[in-house]
């Protein structure tokens, strides 16, 4: 069954802050902008926050500008921008029949339970990432990994087998996508090969593939590796693009070409949300 979701038109007034910017601000030239207009392969950022300056109308114009759909988010869990169900109510009525996708990074385990299903049901996506991990036992509160000052890991190898079970967590939830797949923390990024071993990343693959997550190809951090994208293609997971923006500057999106011709990806590799419900 071919499911179809049909934006809403909208115009971007010449007065926009991005009417100036240009294909080249982004890494890109006109001849791929054409092509990811043509949407061959489904071409969505599917990770751009509303923050920073950034906002749909910004939102929109990029797409304009780059030839790539946006999907646009908000944080949401504990101490994030949006803690309670009047938050997530405001959110998703602020951005309604805007030309965009819409969903969270959810940054709570528990987040499924907290909110009111019919609230989660307009989402188009569900975004998460395994940056925020109990430290230093499975019991302790979670820690933003990405704060090396907050926590130490004394033996790599023992972390690690933690870390694929809080990433397996992660997956059994219900979300679509998998962010920044593989990251390590500041302490252990120099030994990504030793420490993603071919066994872990089966692992966090054959997940992601069983619960229907994409996993996303970062324009920014470089994540994943060569390594890890090809396995995962060959096990036949799918795919998404992010940019995980901090505010409303360009971003070098040439990885997008880069990965669609350097792993071949087809549509059919490629994640794109179905029509929401009651379209």
């Amino acid at each position: 069954m071919i499911s179809i979701r049909v934006l809403p038109i909208c115009v971007v007034l010449l007065t926009s802050p991005l009417a100036a910017e240009k294909a080249e601000d982004y890494g890109l030239d006109e001849a791929q902008v054409k092509r990811f207009a043509e949407a061959r392969v489904p071409v969505i950022d599917f990770h751009v926050h509303l923050r920073g300056g950034m906002t749909v109308e910004k939102a929109v114009a990029r797409q304009a500008v780059t030839g790539i759909k946006i999907g646009v988010l908000r944080n949401l869990g504990k101490g994030w921008p949006i803690e309670t169900d009047g938050q997530l109510r405001e959110f998703l009525d602020s951005v309604a029949g805007r030309p965009v996708f819409v969903g969270l990074q959810v940054n709570d385990r528990d987040w499924m339970d907290k909110h009111a299903s019919d609230l989660l049901a307009r989402l188009d996506f569900v975004l998460a990432d395994t940056m925020i991990m109990p430290m230093p036992r499975d019991d302790s509160e979670p820690v933003k990994l990405w704060l090396a000052e907050g926590y130490t890991i004394d033996d790599a190898e023992a972390w690690m087998e933690r870390y694929v079970r809080h990433n397996l967590r992660v997956l059994s939830e219900p979300i679509d996508i998998l962010a920044n797949p593989t990251y390590l923390p500041p302490a252990l990024e120099d030994r990504y090969d030793d420490l993603w071993t071919d066994t872990r990343m089966r692992r966090v693959i054959a997940a992601a593939v069983a619960g229907g997550v994409a996993l996303e190809i970062n324009v920014r951090s470089g994540l994943p590796h060569d390594r890890f994208i090809r396995l995962a293609k060959r096990m036949g997971a799918k795919f998404t693009f992010g940019s995980n923006n901090f505010d409303d500057r360009p971003i070098n999106m040439a990885r997008c070409a880069e990965a669609i011709d350097r792993y071949r990806l087809g549509k059919d590799d490629m994640y794109s949300p179905g029509a929401p419900p009651g379209e």
